[in-house]
């Protein structure tokens, strides 16, 4: 069975976010996706210390923290789906944290420890109104790139911002991993 793991990133239950992320979920388990979901702002994240002891030892990050469980599904799974509210022009602080974070899974040599063909699907929303999203999209671009860098496969990209036909972003999350 396939895997699909989902790390919510809005603090508020019933976000815009969390009701996209669930049509991706709906989508992917309608595909045969086992899910397993993280809730990034309830996880104890603590910040990259720069130790290097992942690159030294081509091992996830020492730091003991909610992050140990997230990378045995992270190198298990067969796609990855993000969350990111936007607040104050970028990505929601703690969303940021947990994505530095995955600068352990680069090796001295620059190659990446995870396998490869991960499926990575990112979902932004903002307050901002539709169309504004151009002003914010460099932010949402490095977010992304810090994934794909690692050798994982764009599945999608959706930003919702306010005014956003709602129905038709569902329609495009729920296809994110359905076609897979």
């Amino acid at each position: 069975m396939k895997k699909l793991v989902v790390v919510l990133g809005s603090p508020r239950e019933g976000s815009v976010s969390t009701m996209l992320a669930d049509e991706a979920i709906r989508g992917a388990k309608e595909a045969g996706y086992e899910v397993v979901t993280y809730d990034a702002w309830e996880m104890n994240i603590k910040g990259c210390k720069g130790c290097g002891c992942c690159r030294a030892g081509g091992i996830d990050c020492v730091i003991q923290d909610d992050m140990q469980a997230y990378w045995k599904d992270l190198h298990t799974c067969d796609a990855l789906l993000v969350t990111a509210p936007n607040y104050y022009a970028t990505v929601a602080g703690h969303v940021i944290t947990f994505m530095n974070r995955h600068y352990c899974l680069t090796n001295a040599d620059r190659t990446e420890r995870l396998k490869p063909g991960i499926k990575f699907g990112a979902i932004f929303t903002q307050g901002a109104p539709e169309g504004f999203d151009s002003k914010y999209k460099e932010n949402y671009d490095w977010f992304v790139g810090t994934f794909t860098s690692k050798g994982m496969e764009l599945a999608g990209e959706i930003i919702a911002g306010g005014g956003s036909d709602l129905e038709a972003k569902k329609k495009e999350a729920y296809s994110m991993f359905s076609e897979s």
